[in-house]
């Protein structure tokens, strides 16, 4: 019987993620925090996954660019969000065969650049912006390996380091480029860590106190079960450190519409802070609509 009363709880549950934001509080980060609270919930649709949340400032204007994913195909395309007029409707900004996600943007030079997870073409693709925020050009190839989550810190020499994460492995890159625009001329791997549910990249780097942090994924139970602050005493040493300052779990989510699981992505700048949310759904809508993707395969076949 107990097994039985587990299939139905299982058959009326399914997780998907979401996306929460909110101003800074006086300058006083999540960082500064022992509960997460505060944070609206980007509207969207059930059973849809919305993650990787980046922040940029274009034209003086706060946009949120982030992951949608239906649950039904896995393929991850790229969208956009107007922070500062939140009354506007999500705008797609990129698609392309292979599955994307993690949409770093910044930028370098008078381009905005753009490096999203790209895993599945088995390369790091570098796009620039030809029109904001929905029209992008691929502009180069990083590197080509089948990476997850590349994360770019900018060097005051005009380089730049990548963090990405290969086969569970924490790698950094050093990077030369060329003056004014994000084209790699020299390429090296500087560091590879051991295999880690607990290094992958969870957004920018940032700074806290005086000190950097690196914002990394604890997957060590499951996926996005957690954040984990990590601080980063010498990002350009060949002999790379880090240890752990902060961790974030769903039991300190105190959160209006959600119903949280994890968490393994934070962004911030100058005004506001985002996250996202695993979010578990349960009850009878649950069951149709799993009802309803069980049918629509068996009619694709």
């Amino acid at each position: 019987m107990s097994e039985l009363l587990n299939r139905i709880k299982r058959a009326m549950s399914c997780e998907y993620w979401k996306i929460g934001y909110r101003k800074l509080r006086e300058g006083k980060s999540l960082l500064q925090d022992e509960v997460i609270e505060g944070f609206t919930i980007l509207p969207g649709r059930h059973f849809v996954t919305q993650a990787d949340p980046f922040l940029y400032k274009h034209q003086g204007k706060n946009y949120l660019f982030f992951e949608k994913q239906n649950l039904t195909d896995m393929k991850g395309t790229l969208w956009c969000f107007d922070l500062d007029d939140p009354g506007q409707k999500p705008v797609k900004v990129l698609e392309e065969s292979c599955h994307l996600s993690y949409p770093q943007i910044f930028q370098y030079g008078k381009y905005t650049y753009m490096v999203p997870e790209t895993k599945h073409a088995e390369e790091i693709r570098v796009y620039r912006c030809e029109r904001f925020p929905d029209q992008w050009e691929i502009e180069n190839t990083l590197l080509n390996i089948p990476a997850v989550d590349t994360t770019i810190l900018k060097t005051e020499d005009n380089g730049c380091l990548a963090f990405t994460y290969v086969d569970g492995r924490l790698q950094i890159y050093r990077c030369e480029l060329d003056p004014g625009h994000f084209a790699p001329r020299k390429i090296e791997l500087i560091y590879q860590g051991e295999e880690s549910k607990t290094t992958r990249p969870a957004g920018n780097l940032l700074y806290e106190d005086g000190k950097l942090l690196r914002p990394a994924q604890d997957c060590s139970e499951y996926y996005g079960q957690g954040l984990i602050f990590y601080e980063v005493s010498d990002p350009h040493s060949d002999h790379y450190e880090e240890r752990e300052y902060k961790t974030f779990t769903s039991l300190q989510m105190r959160l209006i519409g959600c119903n949280p699981k994890g968490i393994h992505t934070y962004n911030r700048n100058e005004e506001y802070e985002v996250i996202d949310i695993l979010h578990e759904e349960t009850g009878l809508r649950v069951l149709f609509k799993k009802l309803i993707w069980k049918l629509s395969k068996k009619e694709d076949v």
